[in-house]
C-alpha cells in the first residue's frame, strides 16, 4: 500500500509539472513576467519554512556554514525560473511544455563532465533522439529561430546546474526542506532585486492580482517539489524518472484544451522524439 501511495504522489507531481508551463504561459500575457516569477519563487519557500519550523530545525536556515553553496543553488534556480517565465511569453505554450523536457540532456552532459559519470551507448542514442526532437520543434525554416524557444531551452540547463551544486549539500546530509526553502527564498530575493534594478516603475506593478497569481504559482511549484522529493525517498530515481514522459503528454494535451493551440505535425514529431528519447534513456539506466 505504501508503494501504491508513492506512485500516486509521483504521478500527481508529473501531471502538475506538465501543467505548470501551460498555467505560466496563460498568466504572463496579462502580468509582468519578471515580477511574477519573483513573487512566485519567493512564496514557494513558505511550505518548506513551515516544515522546518514544525521539525524545530528553523535555526539551520540562519547557519552561515553552507550559505555560499545555498546562494549558488538559489542563483541558478532563479535564472531557470526567470528564463522560463520570460521565454514562454514570446513562444507558444506547446513549445514551452515540450522544450522543457530536454532537461535529461543537460543532466547527462553535466554528469559526465563534472561527476565523471560514464555514458552508456543507449544513453547517447537517447540524448541524440531528444536533441532531434528539440531541433524539430524549434526549427522554423531558414535561420529564423524564436528567441522564446532559446530561453526555454536554456531554462532546464540552469535547473540542472542548480541540482549539481545542490548535490554537495545532499552529500553533507543537509535536510531537503532546508535546501528547498533556501533556494526558493534566496532565489526570489535575487529575482526581486533584478526586477527593481531593471524596471524603475516595478513598484507600481504590485497589485492584488499579481500577488495572488504569484502566490498560487509559488504553491504550485512547492507541491511539485514535495511530490518529487517525497517519491524519490521511497523509489529509485531511475524508476521515478520513468514517469517524466507523462509531463510532455500533459503539456501537449493542456495546450490544445486550455490554450486552444493547434498542435502542428512538426510539434507532434518533436514530441515523439523527445518522449522516445526519455523512455530510451530510462531503460538504458536500469
Amino acid at each position: 500500500m505504501r508503494i501504491s501511495k508513492t506512485y500516486l504522489v509521483l504521478l500527481l507531481g508529473m501531471i502538475l509539472w506538465g501543467l505548470f508551463p501551460i498555467v505560466t504561459h496563460r498568466f504572463v500575457f496579462s502580468l509582468d513576467p519578471v515580477l511574477l516569477v519573483s513573487i512566485s519563487t519567493l512564496t514557494a519557500s513558505i511550505p518548506f519554512f513551515i516544515l522546518l519550523f514544525a521539525k524545530k530545525e528553523m535555526n539551520q536556515f540562519f547557519s552561515l556554514k553552507y550559505l555560499k553553496t545555498m546562494l549558488g543553488v538559489a542563483f541558478f534556480t532563479a535564472a531557470g525560473q526567470g528564463l522560463l517565465f520570460i521565454g514562454t511569453k514570446i513562444t507558444s505554450g506547446t513549445n514551452t511544455g515540450l522544450l522543457l523536457q530536454v532537461e535529461p540532456i543537460y543532466s547527462l552532459i553535466l554528469g559526465t563532465i563534472f561527476l565523471g559519470e560514464i555514458l552508456k551507448r543507449g544513453q547517447i542514442g537517447a540524448t541524440l533522439a531528444m536533441v532531434i526532437g528539440a531541433v524539430t520543434i524549434v526549427y522554423k525554416g531558414g535561420v529564423n529561430i524564436n528567441l522564446g524557444d532559446i530561453l526555454i531551452l536554456l531554462s532546464p540547463l540552469m535547473f540542472q546546474i542548480s541540482h549539481l551544486i545542490g548535490k554537495k549539500l545532499l552529500n553533507n546530509k543537509i535536510d531537503v526542506n532546508l535546501i528547498l526553502a533556501s533556494r526558493q527564498f534566496y532565489g526570489g530575493i535575487m529575482l526581486l532585486l533584478f526586477t527593481f534594478l531593471t524596471n524603475g516603475s516595478a513598484i507600481s506593478l504590485f497589485n492584488v492580482n499579481i500577488i495572488t497569481t504569484g502566490l498560487c504559482l509559488g504553491m504550485f511549484t512547492a507541491v511539485v517539489a514535495l511530490c518529487w522529493y517525497s517519491s524519490i525517498k521511497k523509489v529509485p530515481v531511475s524508476v521515478a524518472s520513468s514517469f517524466i514522459p507523462i509531463t510532455a503528454l500533459v503539456s501537449l494535451a493542456a495546450s490544445a484544451i486550455f490554450l486552444k493551440e493547434v498542435i502542428s505535425p512538426q510539434q507532434f514529431i518533436g514530441f515523439f522524439f523527445i518522449v522516445g528519447g526519455m523512455l530510451w534513456q530510462t531503460s538504458s539506466t536500469k
